[in-house]
């Protein structure tokens, strides 16, 4: 009986350990998938950019807590304009619309505008949410180092590039 009862903890025990390994495999393709979408709105940008023979830029990408995921810089871009595309990025996050959409709102009310100022947002084109089909967000990409123009257009063919299991909306229209 005793052998019955300890051979029952040793399977119990065993399971446990594959699950987990198992969760922590699920998990491992999480966020593989996550960098992999990531990565692949980064280059999306660059062949953009290169399409458009834009300057040199710098593209983060946030997730849905404002972490950065994944960043790259090219060769020749400002140093500055890395601090530029996290702002951008966290400011698309936490506003849920475009960076130039934020800008069109803050142009018609001051006292909003002060408040943007105070949260450290940008009203600068160039971040982008990024959200799911169910509208909840998912994470935002920050583009700088263009004309404003540029990284919003630049920031959109991203977002279009990590469509994987996200879409793109810009709600200023």
């Amino acid at each position: 009986m005793r052998n019955y009862w300890i051979a029952g903890i040793i399977a119990t025990t065993a399971g446990l350990f594959l699950r987990t390994s198992a969760i922590e495999a699920d998990a491992a393709r999480v966020e593989d998938s996550v960098q992999a979408t990531a990565d692949r709105m980064i280059e999306g940008c660059f062949v953009y950019a290169a399409e458009k023979k834009l300057p040199p830029l710098s593209v983060a990408v946030v997730d849905e807590s404002g972490t950065l995921v994944s960043f790259r810089r090219q060769d020749g871009a400002a140093p500055l304009t890395a601090d530029a595309a996290l702002l951008k990025a966290r400011t698309a996050l936490r506003a849920r619309l475009s960076t130039a959409a934020l800008g069109n709102l803050l142009l018609q009310d001051p006292a909003v505008r002060d408040a943007s100022i105070m949260l450290q947002l940008t009203a600068v084109p160039g971040g982008v949410p990024i959200l799911r089909t169910d509208k909840s967000v998912r994470g935002a990409i920050g583009v700088s180092g263009g004309e404003p123009a540029q990284d919003a257009n630049c920031a959109q063919r991203a977002a279009i590039a990590g469509r994987a299991n996200c879409c793109y909306e810009d709600r200023s229209q």
